[in-house]
């Protein structure tokens, strides 16, 4: 099997990263607008992503995809810390310009991902990590069915298991008409 596998619902193409791609998404990443939202807000040289990239050929406990739009790449999508045994995964994504930020871009983005966590690598249990300051990711972990299960720190925690989720995105997907 590719890792990662490729995957295509809600309009949204899931194209694994390539080298082709780094550049763009290093320049994402560093955008104060993605940085300031990150659990890892350092700076990434062109250097510092070729040596993270180079260690993601043959990890299947990583994953990374850039997410596709309308023939547009538009963000990156990630599944971290897979453990098929445990059936646990922490998804993670972005969205770069803005004008897809505050729609259902970002919920057809969350949908594809999480549709591969639970239906292409049959997990059970999606593990979100939140600065508790950021209202509009807790908003959204929320209307896409993950529930509170404590803090550290400034961080909140947030798992969603595939009930959950079904349940969660039904009201909201039949706005998606792509």
């Amino acid at each position: 099997m590719n890792w990662p596998p490729a995957f295509q619902r809600y309009g949204i193409r899931l194209k694994p990263l390539s080298k082709d791609d780094l550049e763009r998404v290093r320049q994402w990443r560093n955008s104060s607008d993605i940085a300031q939202h990150m659990l890892d807000q350092t700076h990434i040289t062109h250097e510092m992503q070729l040596k993270w990239f180079a260690g993601l050929q043959g990890d299947q406990t990583r994953a990374y995809w850039v997410a596709w739009f309308k023939d547009e790449p538009i963000g990156v999508a990630s599944l971290t810390a897979i453990h098929h045994d445990a059936g646990t995964v922490e998804p993670g994504m972005y969205i770069y310009p803005e004008q897809y930020r505050n729609n259902i871009v970002p919920f057809c983005v969350a949908f594809a991902l999480n549709d591969v966590a639970f239906e292409e690598l049959q997990l059970s249990c999606l593990k979100g990590k939140i600065f508790e300051d950021n209202d509009a990711s807790k908003r959204f972990h929320e209307k896409c069915g993950y529930r509170y299960t404590g803090r550290d720190d400034n961080l909140l925690f947030y798992e969603l298991n595939y009930d959950d989720y079904v349940a969660a995105r039904a009201p909201l997907a039949r706005f998606i008409r792509y």
